[in-house]
């Protein structure tokens, strides 16, 4: 018995970092969970979940690297350097969504966590050039990006703990539940009635997008020559 269970044991891929990560996105993907525990990743291993302190620190730790493996698929989905400025940071917003939409359980972090690493800063770079072509530099670039970054993340996490939720019906609709204004007393809500009901999740957060671009593009007409641009790349 012996024998067979180190025999077992040897053909088991060895654990690392990339082992626990793939888990977790596994499971965040397939079981559409909003709380991955470590208890998860060790059935999912066949492990003890004790083995996870042995390649990070604690949870806060694996979920900001997850989060950051995240950020990286939606930056590749959106990386089309070719296309308007515009065009690229819609983009940019629809892929995070999209891509938060597949892994509610790691999106739900994206507004607690900073990430630092590869996939939020490939994602921060993006953005800013798309704002400085559009025009913008120094605080007024930085403060526009800000704004894109907050309801991006904001936005797209909150849709994926929505839509993921058990108890949900799994509707895009913008509001939920019926709308019981009445005229005399709510007139305008009564009267677009079936506009408010027709509005989809998806085309409200994009929408939102549309409008801090053309915020974009009207800062940029006004900014004073008192801010000079800042160059793509850093000085040699």
């Amino acid at each position: 018995m012996a024998a067979e269970t180190s025999k077992s044991k040897g053909h088991k891929a060895p654990l690392d970092r990339d082992a626990f990560i793939a888990a977790g996105l596994r499971i965040c993907s397939q079981t559409r969970t909003l709380s991955l525990t470590y208890r998860d990743l060790g059935q999912e291993l066949g492990v003890d979940p004790t083995a996870i302190y042995r390649h990070f620190h604690g949870k806060e730790s694996f979920m900001r690297e997850l989060l950051d493996r995240v950020f990286q698929m939606a930056h590749t989905r959106a990386a089309h350097p070719t296309a308007p400025w515009e065009d690229r940071l819609i983009e940019l917003a629809a892929s995070t969504l999209d891509t938060f939409l597949e892994y509610p359980g790691i999106a739900v972090t994206a507004t607690s966590l900073t990430t630092g690493g590869p996939g939020e800063l490939a994602s921060m770079e993006l953005a800013l050039d798309c704002f400085w072509e559009a025009g913008l530099h120094g605080r007024d670039l930085v403060e526009q990006y800000a704004v894109f970054a907050s309801y991006t993340l904001a936005g797209a996490a909150g849709l994926a703990r929505d839509l993921a939720d058990p108890a949900g019906d799994g509707s895009y609709a913008w509001f939920a539940g019926p709308m019981l204004a009445e005229p005399t007393r709510h007139p305008l809500a009564t009267s677009s009635r079936d506009h408010i009901l027709a509005l989809e999740q998806r085309k409200i957060f994009l929408a939102g997008v549309g409008q801090i671009v053309a915020a974009a593009k009207e800062k940029a007409q006004h900014s004073g020559p008192s801010s000079p641009p800042m160059p793509r790349q850093p000085a040699a």
